[in-house]
């Protein structure tokens, strides 16, 4: 069993660098990041966003998958991004982006080896918990919040069974 905790956060900006995630190929996240890494987006990302952790996710960076048109369709636009701080230009070359209120189910991404620990992470939370957690899938993105050190956690937004989803 992986540890989670339920989280609830009123709607907030991010900035970042997107792309189109075409199928289950769960590589194409990983090379995003690289890319984003060798020309600069990172480091942007980082003076931008400043030493602080987000306000509401306590992350320095974010993976933002935009699932929330429809979740079950595994192609999407996706993110490497930061939490928006009060005020600022967007940098060149940056989108934004408001993530919606939403209640998440947080999860704890075990491992020093990335990408594999969130894949793992994400069939457990898909797989085993979703199902007999009395939750269903939001129509909202679904989060990689990467925290201070090696720390990570997959963020699954989440809505009662059988409700309106936020």
């Amino acid at each position: 069993m992986i540890d989670h905790r339920i989280v609830r956060l009123p709607a907030f900006d991010v900035i970042g660098k997107m792309t189109w995630i075409s199928g289950q190929d769960s590589t194409l996240f990983g090379r995003f990041w690289e890319q984003c890494r060798q020309d600069g987006t990172l480091d942007v990302l980082r003076q931008f966003a400043g030493s602080q952790a987000g306000k509401h996710t306590q992350g320095f960076m974010l993976g933002v998958s935009r699932v929330e048109q429809d979740p079950s369709n595994r192609e999407f636009h996706y993110m490497v991004a930061v939490e928006r701080p009060v005020g600022g230009v967007i940098p060149n070359g940056l989108e934004e982006y408001r993530v919606p209120e939403t209640q998440w189910a947080a999860f704890e991404c075990h491992g020093q080896k990335m990408p594999e620990s969130i894949v793992q992470t994400e069939m457990y939370a898909f797989m085993e918990w979703l199902p007999s957690s009395g939750y269903e899938h939001a129509l909202a993105p679904e989060m990689e919040v990467y925290l201070a050190g090696d720390a990570c956690e997959f963020w699954l937004p989440i809505v009662t069974a059988h409700s309106v989803a936020v």
